[in-house]
């Protein structure tokens, strides 16, 4: 079986070496079998399928001549039929290479569900088949599952070398794993199969995440000198050059990744980054608001934005971010992204705690500010069992006032375990994964306090739990991944 790799799916080319394998010969076969393979031979093939179906009808045990139509059917671009009649063949004759192959590829390209087993059996006909492995790669990679991919991609490393298409889903793949060494090998043979922006811009990303911005910078090079329009180029520039400290050229970066792209999220909040390192909290306020008048409804910039207006004094005008941003977006992390921040070497802590407390008494109806009061005491150094009844207390407060408030709830998990509160553990933990049941944070914390209380058959149980909301939230980041590739073909 010989893999052909087009812009849609690839083609088994069936030659008369293929067909020779139905083993038709002077002796076993009937004048009619060999008139069909005759008309195939000459690429008669409406002829041939005709002939086919005739014989069939007569001798629908025949593998070889049902194989016969599948490739008449295949070649006119029957490709359900030709599906059916593989299939059919395969079934009949389970030890037949020549249908297996047939079934498989058909599969493949229909995008069956069966496609992955079929193409399973070949392998298991003929074993280190690279064509194959090269179907199962991309099968898996279609399905998400790139632990798969990259398996079944490795052992077909030859066929693969000159598909575009396959390397491209092979180093994304690679990535998805955090595999970015590995990455850079195949998405320099990527760039030098297929010079093109979106495949330099790969090769650039796994360089960086493979802590070689020298290389990575040298990659984008010819894409920063021609002026390439993809935003996403020189916001990746801007990051490295401020990870090599050259903060003027980031900044000229990152202000041509907004011209390409006034949308660019992502451009805007590295921005704010920059700004809050530099202590430009004045420019990084005004850039923000460009964002916001841009993407009024991207919770993340009215977060940044509120971060630094914090920051430079502006109290009510930061609360008032933080509340627009919780109000479009309530599962936003805020302990990652605003927290993270405020309580940074850069600020008080003590400074901040104080904040919070008075702010969540002024506003003891508000949601976010009594799960920001509930984050700010848990972070505390050395806190007091006073300090932590307070926390618990606010984060209480704050699943009770919006009891969906999912960053909440994980919390005040947390600090119950803390408090060998167990039970109370169980029920909040349970209460989160029946609003998510892929909520990691609340399944963990519940698997610890089982832990502690010995129920070790509850513990198989929320063990099995967490590895299948991990594998469901990586393969939601997977697929967020592969598209962001944009490849030029999907590898088929």
């Amino acid at each position: 079986m010989k893999l052909v790799w087009s812009k849609s799916r690839p083609v088994i080319v069936l030659s008369i070496a293929f067909l020779s394998a139905c083993r038709l010969s002077a002796q076993d076969t009937q004048a009619q079998k060999q008139a069909i393979y005759r008309l195939l031979a000459a690429q008669q093939l409406p002829q041939a399928e005709q002939s086919a179906r005739t014989y069939l009808a007569t001798h629908p045990e025949d593998c070889n001549v049902r194989v016969m139509l599948g490739i008449a059917l295949r070649g006119e671009s029957k490709t359900e039929a030709a599906f059916t009649a593989f299939h059919t063949a395969a079934k009949q004759c389970p030890q037949s290479l020549a249908a297996g192959e047939g079934a498989a590829e058909t599969a493949y390209a229909l995008n069956k569900p069966e496609a992955k087993r079929l193409v399973t059996r070949v392998i298991e006909l003929r074993p280190g088949d690279e064509t194959a492995y090269a179907m199962l790669g991309a099968i898996d990679a279609r399905a998400g599952d790139c632990a798969g991919a990259v398996e079944s991609y490795a052992k077909a490393s030859s066929r693969i070398s000159q598909s575009p298409p396959a390397l491209q889903q092979y180093g994304s793949c690679l990535m998805v794993l955090n595999r970015p060494t590995e990455a850079v090998t195949v998405l320099s043979q990527l760039l030098a199969l297929q010079d093109q922006p979106v495949n330099r811009l790969a090769l650039a990303r796994a360089q960086a995440a493979a802590k070689d911005s020298s290389a990575a910078l040298a990659t984008l090079q010819p894409l920063l000198d021609a002026g390439d329009q993809d935003s996403n180029a020189y916001l990746l520039a801007a990051q490295l050059a401020e990870g090599k400290n050259d903060t003027p050229k980031a900044v000229e970066w990152l202000r041509k990744a907004i011209e390409l792209n006034p949308k660019n999220v992502d451009a805007y909040l590295a921005f704010s980054e920059i700004s809050f390192n530099h202590g430009a909290f004045k420019v990084g306020i005004d850039f923000m608001s460009l964002g916001i008048r841009q993407l009024p409804s991207e919770a993340r910039l009215y977060l940044a934005r509120g971060v630094l207006e914090e920051q430079s004094g502006q109290m009510d005008a930061s609360l008032q971010d933080f509340e627009k941003a919780h109000q479009l977006n309530p599962q936003l992390s805020f302990a990652e992204d605003a927290m993270g921040m405020l309580l940074s070497q850069k600020h008080d802590p003590a400074a901040a705690l104080a904040l919070f407390a008075q702010q969540s008494q002024l506003h003891p109806d508000d949601p976010l500010l009594q799960y920001l009061y509930a984050e700010a005491l848990s972070q505390t150094s050395n806190a007091d069992e006073t300090q932590i009844k307070k926390s618990i207390a606010a984060a209480q407060r704050a699943v009770h006032l919006e009891p969906s408030y999912q960053p909440a709830r994980d919390l005040l998990c947390v600090l119950l375990l803390r408090h060998n509160d167990l039970d109370e553990v169980i029920a909040q933990a349970q209460e989160a994964t029946k609003r998510d049941p892929y909520d990691e944070a609340a399944i963990y914390q519940e698997l610890l306090a089982e832990h502690k209380l010995n129920h070790s058959a509850k513990i198989q149980v929320l063990v099995k739990q967490l590895q299948d909301a991990k594998a469901h939230n990586q393969q939601a980041r997977t697929k967020y991944v592969l598209e962001e590739a944009k490849p030029s073909a999907p590898p088929q």
